[in-house]
This record gives C-alpha cells, structure tokens and sequence, in this order.
C-alpha cells in the first residue's frame, strides 16, 4: 500500500489587449432655459426611479445624473416646481432634496415609495467532474510503456476486473484508509472477485493509492502511475513489481471520489 498526498497548483497568465482609438468632440448647442412658473415646498417623500433625466435646476439646462443609475436609490422629493419648457409646453419637476443625486426629474419618471432593494444572486460553484475513463488512459499508457522497456507484453483492460477496483477503491474511502483485507485479515479481492465475474485466475496482484485534492481536474492516472513506479521505494517497490510483471496480461482500474474529504481512491487489479 501507498499513500500519496498530491497537490496540484494553478498559475493564470491574464493577457490585456487595449487599443487606442482616436475620437471627435462635438460641441452641441446649449440649451434653451425652461421658464420656472411656480415653486412649492413639500413634506420630504420618498420614490424612486429607473429612468428619466435629472438636472441642476428647474431651468432644465444643465444634466447631472440619470435616473437608470439609481434604480435601488430612495428619492425623497422636498419641492415640486411648474415650468414652461423651451417647446412652450407645461410640465412638472419633482426636487430631489436628499441624497448624492439631488436635482429636478420629470414627476411622470417617479414611482412613490422606497426603492426595491438590490438583490445579490448567489453563485454556486459547480464541482468539476472527474474524469475516470481519461485517467485509467493516462495510467494505463505510462504503465504499458514501462512494461515495453522491459519486453513485458501491454497490459489490456478488463471490464470485470475494473468493476472489482471500482468496488475495491470505495472500500477504501469508506473505512478512509488503504487496506487489502477486511477487519478480520481476509483479502478482500477474494471475498468480492466472484461477485464480478472475476474467477479462474491463477495469479493476481493489487495496487491501493489515496490523493488528496483540490482540483478534480489533476492528472489522477498520472500522479498514481508515476507513484507506483517510480516512487515506490517505501513499498520495495513492489507496486512496481506488480505493474511490469510479464505474467499480468489483464488489468482492472478503479477509483472512488469521497467529497467529504476531498479524498481521490484508486485500485489496480491485475490477473493473468
């Protein structure tokens, strides 16, 4: 048995491209004053807007903010004024007495009342889904390729011995440590082989790994395959002993994710 602890790191390169563009000002015609026909004091309200133009004065010549950048901010409206526009039409501005948008906005714009609250949307982060058809590739391709060095013919899957580690890795996530045999010392790949067609063998052999995580995206199959051939000094390398032995010919791959502890189970069963 082994126990490897991986932690994989991320370093994100932002690149900013800016480009300058050249502009042309204008310079718009000023505006004709609204004549102010009759100003009254009110008892500070509340409303709020979402839209509409607010200006400096009743005069209605000089823009100071927009309503559409205020649509969580209460108003509260101290005068009402009676203007004839520059069209001659009549009209009524409401005075914003309070506040950083204080000004004359158009009544008709205003809704009575405090503004609705801004509401935060929360995000759930989705965890990412591990890849276990790419990481039993990537293991099993490094493995085949040391076996080549040594003349050791390519290990070939084996669905009912991958159904075996499958089982076999979540054994060990549920007692949260690597074990071969059950608590009374039997080996549990032969308590539960024949439930998964596993039987006639005449050899077999098996490797145990536990990772922890923080990005399910690591290259599992790499770090485990890695970790059994060549990092296997502790165990006298005998995972490594069981990975190119020439009288394996079949080979069962499993894992097992427990999320509660962020814990990353592997099994390897091999047979002849």
């Amino acid at each position: 048995m082994q126990l490897k602890r991986g932690l994989k790191g991320l370093l994100v390169l932002a690149l900013a491209v800016g480009g300058l563009a050249g502009s042309v000002t204008t310079v718009a015609a000023k505006p004709k004053a609204a004549t102010v026909l009759k100003t009254t004091k009110v008892k500070s309200t509340a409303y709020h807007a979402t839209k509409g133009t607010i200006y400096s004065s009743a005069k209605l010549t000089r823009v100071t903010h927009h309503a559409k950048n205020y649509p969580h901010t209460t108003f509260y409206i101290t005068k009402h004024a009676t203007v004839r526009k520059a069209n001659h039409k009549k009209a009524v501005y409401y005075y914003i007495g309070k506040g950083k948008a204080k000004g004359w906005i158009w009544h008709g714009y205003l809704t009575a009342g405090k503004a609705p609250k801004k509401t935060v949307a929360v995000t759930k982060n989705t965890p990412a889904t591990f890849a276990a058809i790419k990481m039993s590739q990537n293991f099993l391709a490094i493995v085949n390729q040391e076996r080549a060095k040594f003349g050791a013919a390519p290990l070939t899957m084996n669905a009912n011995l991958t159904n075996l580690a499958n089982q076999r890795a979540k054994d060990n996530g549920t007692i949260d440590t690597l074990s071969h045999t059950d608590a009374q010392g039997n080996a549990m790949f032969d308590k539960e082989a024949a439930q998964f067609g596993v039987t006639g063998e005449t050899m077999w052999s098996e490797c145990l790994y536990m990772s922890s995580y923080n990005d399910l995206s690591f290259n599992f199959g790499k770090d485990a395959a890695d970790s059994y051939l060549y990092d296997d000094a502790d165990s006298d390398w005998g995972h490594r002993k069981n990975l190119i032995d020439p009288a394996a010919t079949q080979i069962g791959i499993g894992w097992y994710v427990k999320a509660q502890t962020q814990t990353v189970y592997n099994a390897i069963d091999q047979t002849n």
